[in-house]
């Protein structure tokens, strides 16, 4: 498989166009580009008189889709967060879309590619950043970040027992030079845990930088809100969450916008008001298939949760 094949498996394909791609001449929003693996499957599917939309914040992956995907006349592509679709001048001007996709992994080319900083297995520069036009890297949280501003994420977001001790160990080294690279990173980190516990020490925390960098879940909690303004009634949602973190929120905000009247059991009648706002496609995430985690290993964490407008 060459690296640039890799760049475009797409996971639990089968399952994701099932359960959202519900009108061959609909207009469909992948607002997780990366590879093109999904948008591909779903330019192949769709009529002439459908259309998708493509975003992605990574100029990187525009470059790698601008190729792939080119001879499809019913494509458009915007570099932009999809937290920002609504800045879109064909959204402003009343485009909805009878299906969005939301595939929240990082791309195994982002994370292979040492100058981007996303690895602990690489010796790069402490990047990190999905947009490289963004002010905020690696480099500025890790060596700028007071000791209880690093403790906090790497516990917030990496869920890291020994978050203090770390935040503690990278502030006393960079006291005496910054930390630039990954692995000078890694090498701190290293030393901070058992030997045992070390690779979950380092995606914990290699994951919790990168979260904070780009603002991942807050941008998550932006963009499903903004998906009910931007859905066709019955339009539907598929999201693709790899950690945690990400699910929680996504099952979180489905559990509220499926949920009606909230008023005391003992009430007589309902004095809420308040209506279901979308139905809950998945009652459980879909997870991959033994098969296909054989064949790509990055599908064991994936939980693919589907709503429908109302």
């Amino acid at each position: 498989m060459t690296s640039r094949d890799s760049y475009h498996i797409p996971v639990m394909l089968k399952e994701t166009l099932d359960s959202f791609l519900i009108d061959k001449n609909g207009n469909y929003l992948d607002c997780t580009l990366g590879g093109g693996g999904h948008a591909k499957a779903i330019l192949e599917i769709i009529s002439d008189k459908g259309t998708l939309l493509g975003v992605d914040r990574d100029k990187e992956a525009i470059e790698q889709n601008a190729s792939l995907l080119e001879r499809y006349k019913n494509f458009t592509v915007a570099n932009i967060s999809f937290a920002n679709v609504m800045r879109l001048d064909s959204i402003v001007f009343g485009l909805k879309f009878d299906g969005i996709l939301m595939d929240l992994g990082v791309s195994s080319h982002q994370i292979d590619d040492p100058k981007r900083g996303f690895s602990y297995m690489n010796s790069g520069d402490l990047d990190m950043r999905m947009n490289d036009e963004d002010e905020l890297s690696a480099y500025i949280v890790v060596n700028n970040y007071t000791e209880e501003q690093l403790k906090e994420i790497f516990y917030k977001y990496g869920e890291e027992k020994k978050s203090r001790y770390i935040a503690r160990n990278i502030c006393n080294e960079r006291e005496e030079s910054p930390i630039k690279t990954t692995k000078e990173l890694s090498d701190i980190i290293g030393r901070s845990v058992p030997y045992k516990n070390r690779i979950k020490t380092l995606s914990r925390i290699f994951q919790a930088i990168r979260i904070e960098v780009n603002n991942e879940l807050g941008e998550i909690e932006d963009f499903l809100k903004v998906s009910l303004k931007i859905l066709k009634k019955h339009g539907r949602v598929a999201i693709m969450s790899y950690h945690s973190l990400e699910d929680r929120i996504v099952k979180r905000f489905i559990n509220e916008m499926a949920t009606g009247c909230t008023c005391p059991t003992d009430f007589p009648k309902c004095i809420c008001g308040k209506e279901p706002i979308v139905k809950k496609i998945t009652k459980k995430p879909i997870i991959a298939t033994e098969e296909e985690i054989k064949e790509n290993p990055r599908a064991r964490s994936a939980k693919l949760r589907v709503f429908e407008l109302i």
